[in-house]
């Protein structure tokens, strides 16, 4: 999958909070908090909408407990098991 670049604007404010995430760790770098923050979204829409298989299913239940028990999954982590947008 190739990758493209975009421009977004955004508040300052979701900005520097978003910088401090990465600043303490959380996530290496913006564009992960972006793509992240974009599968978490597609993911709910498609919750609402009825639209997931049962693998996407599987999925979301296997970064829900990873989630509970306190594990950041990279996108490394999340490709090891088929996740992708």
């Amino acid at each position: 999958m190739e990758n493209v670049r975009v421009n977004v604007l955004l508040p300052e404010k979701l900005l520097q909070e978003s910088k401090n995430l990465v600043e303490k760790g959380y996530f290496s770098n913006f564009s992960e908090i972006v793509r992240e923050s974009l599968r978490r979204e597609i993911i709910n829409y498609k919750i609402g909408l009825g639209e997931m298989t049962e693998k996407d299913k599987q999925l979301l239940e296997w970064v829900r407990q990873e989630e509970a028990a306190g594990n950041i999954l990279s996108e490394k982590d999340m490709a090891k098991h088929g996740l992708k947008l």
